[in-house]
């Protein structure tokens, strides 16, 4: 099997060759090739010849194209204003958000009347005084012109690109990055119609973009961002009235389009994982941060959809390359059984991970990732 028929028998719940390996990549790629956090972030060329370097010494089927730690896309995908290393921190700190809320009140009925450009149109000039609406939408273009050609140089070396768009999440998310978390919470109480019409649009419109998107670089995955509507914040009768209709929406839109959705789940959501058996058997994969317990999230849905994860940072970057090869070896052994497993990092690699950790994923998978 090469790697791409590998992630595909995995998210359709099959035993491929072997268990695939694709950890979440982005600053560990400037670590491990000795380029500034500051050039990853701001030189595609040098970012992606990172990339490739990195998923090709360690052997691995797919590859995020550090898609979170690209600037331009940080910038105009991400409602709050974005702190870069080499500007505003150190150059090789990592990338921050300001909690600042540029979204005001009257912005609902912008986005719920002219759509997502409406209130793009409306917030970029208060979040970043040097962008224009068109100098933004050229930022786009060029950006979606790299990532297609570097998709392309990735298979030519036999490795999957993981996703050809990354969608904020569900409205709640986008808002709270816009808003500031604090502000979003207090507007599940003051102005929940508003935030279900408003987010109605919002769903609507970052559908299209996002199968347009994928139509032009064929990476027919699409990352959903869930962090802030997970149970740490949200009650179950929260989740259910705001979150889920609209969940539901993106997934079964993606799935009907023929792009098969990455549930990118932050913080703890062994509290929710029950919702996501409504969503299609063997067209979604969910990938862990090593916070939801991965055992219980086999048991509830691993008749269900793909399991990516879930070495913690902390092991990979503090642990000893034995204890990374344990913990691996128990995750192949009982997430894997029976197919329908991803080897992943806990969320994104850490900066200061060890080079010998990052090799002990690949060695679990020669040594017990065989069917």
């Amino acid at each position: 099997m090469n790697s791409s028929e590998r992630i595909a028998a995995a998210m359709a719940l099959d035993c491929p060759d072997r268990v695939p390996l694709a950890p979440l990549l982005d600053h560990w790629a400037a670590t491990y090739t000795g380029i500034t956090n500051a050039i990853l972030m701001t030189d595609p060329g040098r970012r992606f010849d990172a990339v490739l370097k990195t998923a090709v010494d360690f052997r691995w089927d797919m590859t995020y194209l550090a898609d979170t730690a690209n600037a331009t896309l940080l910038r105009i995908g991400v409602p709050a204003r974005l702190r870069m290393p080499g500007v505003d921190l150190p150059e090789n700190s990592i990338h921050q958000f300001e909690e600042t809320g540029f979204m005001k009140d009257e912005d609902f009925d912008i986005l719920e009347t002219g759509g997502l450009f409406a209130l793009f149109s409306s917030l970029i000039p208060r979040i970043y005084p040097d962008i224009t609406l068109e100098s933004a939408l050229l930022d786009i273009d060029r950006a979606a012109g790299e990532i297609s050609y570097q998709a392309g140089r990735l298979r030519e070396a036999g490795i999957e690109p993981a996703v050809g768009f990354v969608i904020p999440g569900p409205s709640f998310e986008y808002f709270c990055f816009a808003r500031s978390i604090n502000t979003g919470l207090m507007d599940i109480r003051r102005r929940p119609d508003k935030l279900k019409a408003a987010g109605k649009r919002y769903c609507e419109d970052i559908l299209e973009i996002a199968v347009g998107t994928i139509l032009q670089n064929d990476i027919r995955r699409v990352f959903i961002g869930l962090s802030r509507s997970s149970p740490v914040f949200l009650t179950a009768r929260h989740f259910e009235d705001l979150i889920l209709p609209e969940l539901e929406f993106l997934v079964h839109g993606l799935i009907n389009a023929g792009i098969n959705p990455v549930l990118h789940c932050d913080t703890d959501w062994t509290k929710f994982l029950h919702y996501f058996r409504r969503f299609p058997k063997g067209k979604c994969i969910l990938e862990l941060d090593s916070f939801t317990d991965i055992f219980k999230a086999k048991e509830i849905l691993g008749d269900c959809m793909a399991i990516m994860g879930d070495v913690p940072s902390t092991l990979l970057a503090k642990g000893t390359k034995d204890e990374v090869l344990e913990y691996c070896r128990i995750l192949i052994e009982k997430i894997g059984a029976g197919g329908g497993f991803i080897l992943s990092s806990g969320c994104s690699i850490p900066a200061n991970a060890r080079t010998e950790n990052i090799q002990a994923m690949t060695d679990a998978v020669e040594e017990w990732g065989r069917y």
